[in-house]
C-alpha cells in the first residue's frame, strides 16, 4: 500500500496544474453536486484529496472554514492562496482531524476501491461528520453506497 500512496502522490505533484485538463469537468461536476445537496453556507468543511483546489475555489467563499487535505503537498499550493481556506497535507487513511471538527467531510474523485479506498472512507466517516463521496467509477460508488448507509 505504501508503494501506491507514494505512486499517487508523485503522480498529481507532478501533474501540478496540468489536472485540469485531466479532471476539472468530474470535479466541478461533483462539487456542484456537494453544494447543491448540503448547502455548505457557514459550515466546516473538509475536503478530502482536495487536489488543485477546484472544490475550495467553488465552495470556499460560502464555507465558515474550509480546509484543503490532500497527500501531494505541492499541489496545495494552488488552494493556499484563496481566502478562508486551509491546507493540510496528510494521508485520507490517517487523517490529522479531530473528530466532530468538521460538519461537512467532501471526497470527490477520491475512493478508489481497488487500492484504500474502503480505509479512506472509513476514517472520514470516524469524524462524525455528513459525508458526500462520489467517484466516476461505478464500482467505485458502489462502495460508497454501501459503507455511508449501513454506517449510518
Amino acid at each position: 500500500m505504501l508503494s501506491y500512496k507514494l505512486y499517487v502522490r508523485d503522480y498529481y505533484e507532478a501533474l501540478g496544474i496540468r489536472y485540469l485538463e485531466l479532471y476539472l469537468r468530474d470535479s466541478v461536476l461533483g462539487y456542484l453536486g456537494a453544494a447543491e445537496a448540503l448547502g455548505v453556507r457557514d459550515a466546516r468543511v473538509l475536503d478530502v484529496g482536495c487536489g488543485v483546489g477546484i472544490g475550495a475555489g467553488l465552495l470556499s467563499g460560502s464555507a465558515g472554514q474550509y480546509v484543503c487535505l490532500d497527500i501531494a503537498c505541492g499541489v496545495l499550493r494552488y488552494a493556499n492562496h484563496l481566502p478562508n481556506v486551509d491546507v493540510v497535507c496528510a494521508d485520507a487513511a490517517l487523517l490529522p482531524i479531530r473528530p466532530g471538527s468538521i460538519d461537512y467531510a467532501l471526497l470527490i474523485n477520491v475512493v478508489n476501491v481497488e487500492a484504500d479506498g474502503e480505509q479512506v472512507l472509513r476514517e472520514t466517516l470516524s469524524l462524525g461528520a455528513h459525508v458526500y463521496a462520489v467517484s466516476p467509477r461505478a464500482v467505485d460508488n458502489e462502495l460508497i453506497r454501501r459503507l455511508i448507509f449501513h454506517i449510518f
